[in-house]
């Protein structure tokens, strides 16, 4: 039978189902309390109980019922109760109170007269004497109900209407109290599943994409998915601080995901984590990885390291479906994805049409634009003087908040058919200013706190509480190197209360530095901070106190993947915090060229991914905090194909040593000489006899003599180098292998150069690396290599 919705909570929380069996059946509204006991006797009407009133009810009912054997006799009303989950129908059947009280209650009333009918079974109160206005309950017209008509009643004992008790005579019914069984029972079967089919798309896509992805939604909803879809614009949640925690944490439990593929799709932060997390979700061996379904909007192509994620493509960017419209495409994507989609979706529901509403009204005034219903739409465009021809176009195309946040002048002109001018301006106009004035609405603060500067050199700290010592040390470590830290102060009653007391603190901050361990990896509070700080375009580092990727949510392994990470598990302390420094406040100038090249090398060789720095096992750390195992020679010209050579190494944890400094600054007196490029044939800075450059050269030395092999990037420029001729003698002087790369083409072996490298190069066998296809194919050759050299192999 229908309930309204605070007859389903009453029955989440154990609420009591009482049947009437009498030819003129009442009761009252609670659906528990006893007709009249003095405080109303009128056909239909019934005096409600305060809750003490009903307690006490309660008490005296069940201890009435125990004294008499399971029976009650009063004022002419037998009653019995027992314990049963179900409701029989028929009058004959007794029910006895259990040892908790009874559930359920058939009540076999006789006409009272109205004398006995006003006496109470003795746990009234003195203020039943001033009844409150008697509340009349509808009968259907007749006076009559149907026999054995339940009734639910919630904690307080309120019944709701429909369902509720209607009287037509003054007769009482007993309060029976609930067992903790059919309590517990109640809840669980009509507790809330979680939505389980995920809507991916862009938050940033256009209006007519929105459009699209509303209208595929109510598609899925029409045919039995209502209850398993999760949707943020259905959810209610768009104007949240925690809109984007709440995306990514439906994501880390949904069963299936429906991605809309765009350009702005692959272009949006938020939705290619969300591509991101699933990727990360498929990989993972815990848990049942989840199906992803894509719908080709536009024509894009998709990253091929998703391409194996994706389980079904619809295409409609096919010539045929790109002639027909929004409504037809997604019943395409509908027809093609439905049965797929359905077999991934735990509950099957029947789809009811929200009620629509006729009147319009001001409610739009108490509600913020993304929250907007059609006819509130309706109402504001009513009130802006629009003419109706326009409005009724704008409900034709069921325009409500989520997309006229995003509607432009063209969409109002060719999709939504207003051609005057004045009127789109009027709109646009309109909407704009109601934005800007819910910009500045107290409880929009998170907006705000997006165009909020930062201050410079202020860190925050995100941590899990439990980690609260660690990060006082690190707080000192930080101070002691004049930044300013801060970090949550109170941890709130709630995720937006939790992040309305740090948000603002996150928001002024410049970096925000994650203490990783392995608290942090399943710490809600890091979640939710880590997500903010991302959505507000925050510079985010990880110092990283434990290698846990494997026990970090997908959605952190998203964002947090790809960002610098310092290893604090392996390196010194020290060491770690300098880098740390380093990548938070880089120092410009130190004196002295050999300590700026030294330093400059250490901290660019500290810092990596956090993906690739945890993945690397710790021996592997610890062997690339030491000494490298390949020095690579180069001459200033290929630079940048040489750092992504060095980067690609490290990765397949190779470490290795370059020089990085392309200049040396030479002073004399109070002449500033100009500065000169590494391994120019003119002049090396190498060449320049000066305390300096002696001490560079004997720093690159030692690095050479630590190093298991010597990696020579080949150009016609370094042939002519000085660096080219050093670096090569010094490798032979110290015995070890030489492996040429050409980043340039030359003939091989060369025929120019100094005599000495041709002869040194002509025993060596190159890699050809000159050209992006070469570079693709040949670079496994060259990783192999490396390897049978440093395993001795070779």
């Amino acid at each position: 039978m229908p309930v309204e919705n605070g007859d389903h909570n009453m029955t989440e929380n154990g609420g009591d189902v009482v049947t009437v069996d009498d030819g003129n059946e009442q009761a009252d509204e609670s659906g528990a309390q006893h007709a009249d006991d003095g405080t109303g006797g009128q056909d239909g009407i019934v005096k409600p109980k305060s809750s003490e009133e009903q307690s006490n009810a309660i008490n005296g009912a069940h201890e009435n019922t125990e004294a008499h054997g399971g029976e009650v006799e009063k004022n002419g009303t037998k009653i019995e109760a027992k314990s049963e989950t179900k409701v029989d129908e028929t009058e004959s059947e007794k029910i006895r109170p259990t040892e908790g009280g009874g559930d359920v209650a058939n009540v076999t009333t006789e006409a009272p007269d109205e004398s006995s009918s006003k006496q109470d079974h003795g746990s009234a109160s003195a203020k039943d004497n001033h009844p409150d206005p008697p509340k009349e309950i509808p009968s259907g017209g007749s006076g009559d109900i149907k026999r054995s008509q339940p009734v639910v009643a919630n904690e307080s004992g309120r019944g709701g209407i429909p369902g509720a008790i209607q009287t037509t005579d003054s007769k009482s019914v007993k309060d029976v109290k609930r067992t903790p069984h059919r309590s517990k029972e109640s809840g669980s079967s009509l507790k809330k599943l979680k939505k389980g089919i995920f809507v991916s798309y862009s938050p940033d896509g256009s209006f007519t994409e929105r459009r699209f992805v509303c209208i595929t939604v109510k598609q899925f909803k029409e045919n039995s998915l209502g209850e398993d879809i999760w949707f943020d614009k259905d959810e209610q949640n768009t104007d949240s601080p925690a809109w984007f925690s709440q995306r990514m944490d439906a994501v880390e439990k949904c069963r299936a995901a429906v991605c809309f593929l765009s350009e702005s799709y692959l272009q949006c932060p938020v939705s290619v984590y969300e591509l991101r997390s699933l990727l990360e979700r498929r990989k993972s061996s815990s848990g049942v990885p989840p199906k992803v379904f894509a719908i080709r909007y536009e024509n894009v192509e998709l990253p091929s390291k998703y391409k194996d994620l994706i389980d079904h493509t619809v295409d409609l960017t096919r010539p045929e479906l790109m002639k027909l419209s929004l409504y037809e495409r997604a019943s395409t994507a509908i027809g093609s994805l439905h049965k797929e989609v359905e077999a991934c979706a735990s509950v099957h529901a029947p789809y009811v049409p929200p009620t629509p509403e006729r009147d319009l009204t001001k409610e739009y005034k108490n509600k913020k634009l993304c929250r907007w219903t059609i006819n509130d739409v309706q109402s504001w465009l009513y009130d802006l003087g629009i003419k109706e021809f326009y409005c009724q176009s704008f409900l034709e195309n069921a325009i409500d908040g989520f997309l006229l946040m995003s509607v432009m002048d063209r969409d109002l002109s060719e999709v939504i058919g207003v051609d005057s001018r004045v009127a789109r301006k009027k709109i646009l106009q309109q909407i704009i200013s109601i934005l800007e004035k819910e910009h500045k609405m107290p409880n929009n603060w998170h907006l705000r706190s997006r165009t909020q500067r930062s201050r410079p050199d202020s860190v925050y700290l995100v941590y899990d509480p439990a980690d609260v010592q660690l990060v006082q040390t690190l707080k000192q470590e930080l101070k002691k190197k004049h930044l300013q830290v801060t970090s949550h102060t109170k941890l709130g009653q709630s995720k937006d209360e939790f992040l309305q007391i740090n948000g603002p603190q996150i928001a002024a901050a410049k970096h925000i530095i994650i203490v990783l361990t392995e608290g942090a990896c399943q710490s809600p509070f890091v979640f939710q901070e880590v997500l903010f700080a991302d959505w507000l375009g925050k510079t985010l580092v990880t110092a990283m106190f434990k290698s846990c990727w494997d026990k970090l949510k997908a959605s952190l392994k998203a964002i947090l993947g790809e960002c610098p990470a310092i290893d604090f598990e392996t390196r010194m302390f020290p060491e770690s915090m300098d880098i740390l420094q380093h990548q938070i406040k880089p120092l410009r100038k130190v004196p002295g060229v050999v300590l700026e090249q030294s330093y400059l090398n250490r901290m660019t060789e500290g810092i990596k991914s956090l993906q690739i720095m945890s993945s690397a096992p710790a021996w592997a750390r610890e062997a690339s905090t030491s000494e490298p195992k390949v020095f690579i020679s180069y001459q200033w010209d290929v630079h940048n194909k040489v750092q992504e050579i060095k980067r690609i190494l490290e990765s397949n944890h190779i470490p290795c040593w370059i020089d990085n400094s392309p200049t040396i600054t030479h002073h004399s007196h109070s002449q500033q000489q100009p500065s000169q490029q590494r391994g120019t044939s003119s002049s090396s800075s190498r060449s320049t006899i000066s305390t300096e450059s002696e001490t560079m050269q004997g720093n690159t030395q030692r690095n050479m003599r630590n190093a298991i092999l010597v990696l020579c990037c080949m150009t016609p420029r370094y042939l002519q180098s000085d660096n080219c001729i050093k670096d090569l003698l010094l490798a032979e002087t110290l015995q070890k292998p030489i492996i040429p790369v050409l980043l340039r083409f030359i003939p091989w072996p060369p025929d120019h150069g100094p005599s000495q490298v041709k002869k040194l190069l002509a025993r060596t066998s190159h890699i050809d690396l000159s050209n992006d296809k070469l570079f693709k194919q040949n670079f496994h050759i060259l990783i192999d290599k490396i390897r049978r050299f440093t395993s001795g192999k070779h």
